[in-house]
């Protein structure tokens, strides 16, 4: 087995990179598993196949995950459509396949009743399925933290659970996303179900693979940040999303806004969220107002929601994370609809009113979920 070193340094330099961008479970570590069992498969098999396109196809497949985590299979196999420099390694009919074979690997695609439509798909789906216990309990975890902030740690591990057995469990569809005799992964499929039946084991395996404590004092002394984008028109009418797709208030109206990750500053924050929300760029020395809200809620750690007004920004507004978004709405800022999340109303008001630091109050356990009417 060789791989082209030209194209290994293409690959290294500039597609492993994006990497770095994505979560833990589609990380480069990741990416390096994948290409070291998508040939472990190919020698066990002893299969005719180009390893070139095998090395490029698991480099690219999950490289999209950043941008749609839902569809990122989609994204992935355009980007690498687009990426013109494999023309000089392949022709037009290998990169077609290879794009089909990322387009094809994620497991959920045998839950269709379909494979993928050639061997390079079959290679690098078995090898994107995962034999350590501990992957799928930290990627749960991980996940759950980012979508679901104001969860309890209860909720958060039995709807891990729930998803593992609905992935892994009996009737689940990721074993039928295997094309290959692999007994490492045969024994997990064993080993995993035994796990989740047992609430207790399960809880307590979850709780020490991701090192989390429970330590009473920590959990009280935690909070946690936010920032708030209000974006004006040139009517002086302020930018509004419906969410969709979250745990927390979905169907109503609220702001461009999102956590502050670690590592990052709130103004790093606000721009990173311009972007991905929003599809625009925005720069610090647009920003015309600043206030901060300290948000404490009935049912979550307390936060510290900083607002910031955007006098300007570059590019058009779009719906750019449509998973989270349904629908854009321009409203004046002094007739705020009712369905929009009331403590940013209320920061807002407090700052029309000069109260530039303010305390607002959240019951979430009335409005976790929008009622249906």
């Amino acid at each position: 087995m060789q791989i082209n070193k030209k194209l290994q340094e293409y690959i290294e330099n500039n597609i492993f990179p994006s990497y770095e961008k994505n979560d833990l479970g589609h990380n480069l570590d990741h990416i390096k598993y994948v290409i070291e069992r998508s040939f472990k498969f190919i020698k066990e098999n002893n299969l005719d196949v180009d390893y070139n396109m095998v090395y490029v196809i698991a480099a690219y497949h999950d490289i999209g995950h950043y941008i749609d985590a839902k569809n990122h299979e989609k994204v992935s196999a355009i980007m690498l459509l687009a990426d013109d420099n494999l023309k000089q390694f392949f022709n037009e009919e290998q990169i077609r396949i290879m794009a089909e074979a990322v387009h094809d690997h994620r497991a959920s695609l045998a839950k269709k009743g379909k494979r993928p439509r050639s061997i390079y798909g079959e290679i690098v789906s078995s090898a994107d399925r995962n034999t350590l216990i501990e992957v799928p309990l930290k990627r749960t975890y991980a996940y759950r933290m980012e979508h679901s902030p104001g969860a309890t740690l209860d909720e958060i591990i039995e709807e891990s659970r729930q998803h593992i057995i609905d992935k892994f469990g009996k009737v689940g569809y990721a074993p039928d996303a295997m094309y290959f005799e692999d007994l490492d992964y045969k024994k997990f499929l064993e080993d995993i179900p035994a796990l989740v039946e047992n609430k207790e084991e399960f809880r307590r395996r979850f709780i020490e693979v991701n090192n989390i404590s429970l330590d009473k004092k920590t959990e009280r002394e935690k909070f946690l940040s936010s920032i708030y984008l209000i974006i004006k028109n040139e009517n002086g009418e302020v930018l509004l999303q419906r969410r969709q797709g979250t745990k927390l208030w979905p169907g109503y109206l609220a702001l461009p806004a999102g956590h502050i990750d670690e590592g990052e500053n709130a103004y790093e924050a606000a721009i990173r969220e311009a972007r991905e929300e929003l599809g625009i760029e925005i720069a610090t020395n647009d920003i015309v107002d600043t206030f901060v809200a300290n948000r404490k809620n009935k049912s979550l750690p307390p936060y510290y929601d900083v607002y910031f007004e955007i006098s300007k920004y570059v590019g058009e507004i779009k719906i750019a994370e449509p998973e989270k978004c349904s629908e854009l709405v321009w409203c004046s800022p002094f007739n705020l609809p009712d369905d929009m999340i009331d403590f940013e109303k209320e920061a807002m008001e407090n700052n029309a009113n000069g109260i530039k630091f303010s305390v607002t109050y959240a019951d979430n356990e009335k409005k976790l979920v929008k009622t249906k009417k």
